[in-house]
């Protein structure tokens, strides 16, 4: 019986030299049924010149050199053209343990209402050598475990962190993700366009977090999410209140936990005074 088909699906832009690591992180993996999507976003024909020999070689692999830079676009124009039952974004500067998609692919096969597989990440710098976990990336539990969806939804949504996992950690059945990559209640999130996708899938089953490493988060200066600017930092405030239309955060005191973890995360800070107004205004009513 073939093994189900895996889309790794890679939005590019401008990374040549991390992208090679990544993709050949992908190459390494033991599960046998993969597929290479690579849509490029990139001002420049490095990515292409670097693929040139790939290509030759590997005919699981796909790739796409966009006409114009689509940026968020790219993300669903990857996911688009993958044909697998699952898909995992891997960022052009991330990579994966060789063993990622065989170990998450499990829990799919053998366990009933799975929408999303999560794993412990490693974090590292540009050079690639490892560093100590972010407050965000720091081992969640001791063992690996199954759990509602909700419950690990509301971890993120009351510590104001994507404890969850970038694009890269999380492995999820196509047909499962109804809304565009990033897009929740009908509105597209950049920052988080990745919780935004999680918690969609919470929202329909059970979740999966394995305990072990089984990716590789690159932390430098010119990743994605420090160009986005301080304003796209709001995003959480509107994903937090509108996670409850999803009965994520279902009670009074963890949607107050919410609130009071993202206030603290932007006291003091100028460009969110109309944010501390809302919350105070959300806690008001809650009151009442």
């Amino acid at each position: 019986m073939q093994c189900p088909l895996v889309s790794v699906v890679i939005p590019a832009y401008n990374r040549p030299y991390t992208l090679k690591i990544a993709i050949d992180s992908v190459l390494e993996q033991t599960y046998p049924n993969i597929e290479i999507i690579i849509c490029d976003d990139s001002t420049t024909n490095e990515v292409q010149e670097m693929l040139d020999s790939y290509l030759d070689s590997f005919p699981q692999i796909k790739y796409y050199k966009n006409d114009k830079n689509l940026f968020l676009g790219n993300w669903h124009k990857c996911f688009d053209l993958a044909s697998g039952e699952y898909i995992n974004y891997l960022m052009d500067d991330d990579m994966f343990h060789k063993e990622k998609i065989a170990k998450m692919i499990y829990f799919f096969e053998n366990f009933e209402n799975i929408t999303l597989v999560t794993s412990y990440r490693q974090t590292m710098d540009e050079s690639g050598a490892i560093l100590p976990p972010l407050c965000a990336t720091e081992r969640l539990y001791e063992e690996t475990r199954i759990m509602d969806g909700r419950m690990l939804a509301n971890v993120a949504l009351t510590r104001c962190l994507n404890v969850i996992g970038e694009p890269t950690t999380v492995l999820f059945k196509k047909a499962d993700l109804i809304e565009r990559f990033g897009v929740y209640k009908g509105k597209q999130y950049s920052l988080l366009n990745d919780l935004a996708s999680w918690l969609n899938l919470l929202s329909k089953g059970k979740a999966v977090y394995i305990t072990e490493a089984l990716s590789y988060f690159r932390i430098h200066p010119n990743q994605n999410n420090q160009t986005l600017g301080q304003s796209a930092f709001t995003e959480w405030l509107d994903i937090i209140i509108a996670s409850r239309e999803d009965g994520f955060l279902d009670t009074n005191d963890l949607f107050k936990a919410a609130l009071h973890s993202y206030q603290e995360r932007i006291r003091g800070r100028p460009p969110f005074v109309a944010d501390i107004k809302r919350i105070e205004m959300i806690l008001k009513t809650l009151e009442t």
